[in-house]
């Protein structure tokens, strides 16, 4: 298979990251994902996103690590030749640009008080959103991302995106939050239900479902307060 068969705009539609991005927003993305837009093509054996992962691991998943690679460094990624690794190197400088004042230091998550204002842009969202946080063994989120955007009264969940996801960034407890826009937090049936096949799947691969949160403007339902977890 050549490079322009491996292109993204020949994958199906559910994995190409554009679509993807169009769907749910440049957050809803993964870092390979992003980088894979920007690579835009693979190898002859390999996929966009499949490159992507090999150079971050060259990184040890690390943007910031990512961003102090030379262009020769980058180009040592099978796949990355020079004009990729230009455009690399130009999203990461406009990135830091971007940025000012110091970094923010993530706050650890030990109650669903932190928790809960990890997800506090949810509060004001019409419609119902699932969102994850990959925590590492210090309960120090590593990766927030929007997994699912739903409709004015629901949103469907994947347990097998949002396990993929933590096991990509090597968490070993997840976060998950979802809003009621109409601000009612009680649980529903299936809130109940994807809760009990997210933990369960989770325990398998040694992932612990630390909380699932429910958030509305006027506070927000917690299953491990509950002590549903």
């Amino acid at each position: 298979m050549d490079d322009a068969k491996r292109s993204i705009k020949n994958w199906s539609e559910q994995d190409q990251p554009r679509e993807k991005m169009m769907a749910l927003g440049a957050g809803g993305l993964t870092d390979s994902e992003l980088i894979a837009i920007l690579i835009s093509t693979g190898t002859k054996d390999q996929s966009a996103i499949d490159v992507a992962r090999n150079l971050l691991a060259r990184a040890n998943f690390n943007l910031s690590n990512l961003a102090a690679l030379t262009l020769t460094e980058l180009k040592q990624t099978k796949g990355i030749g020079e004009a990729k690794a230009i455009s690399i190197v130009a999203a990461l400088e406009l990135g830091r640009r971007r940025s000012t004042g110091p970094k923010e230091i993530k706050q650890k998550i030990n109650s669903s008080a932190t928790a809960a204002a990890l997800f506090d842009h949810l509060k004001t969202s019409k419609q119902e959103e699932m969102w994850l946080a990959c925590l590492n063994r210090a309960l120090i989120p590593k990766f927030v991302t929007r997994v699912h955007l739903g409709g004015i009264t629901s949103v469907v969940s994947d347990q097998r995106i949002i396990l993929s996801i933590a096991l990509e960034y090597r968490a070993t407890s997840i976060l998950i939050a979802h809003n009621h826009p109409s601000g009612v937090p009680q649980p529903s049936q299936s809130d109940f239900d994807m809760t009990e096949k997210l933990k369960a799947a989770g325990a398998l691969l040694e992932i612990r479902l630390a909380d699932h949160l429910i958030i509305t403007e006027q506070g927000y339902y917690s299953f491990a307060d509950a002590g549903m977890l």
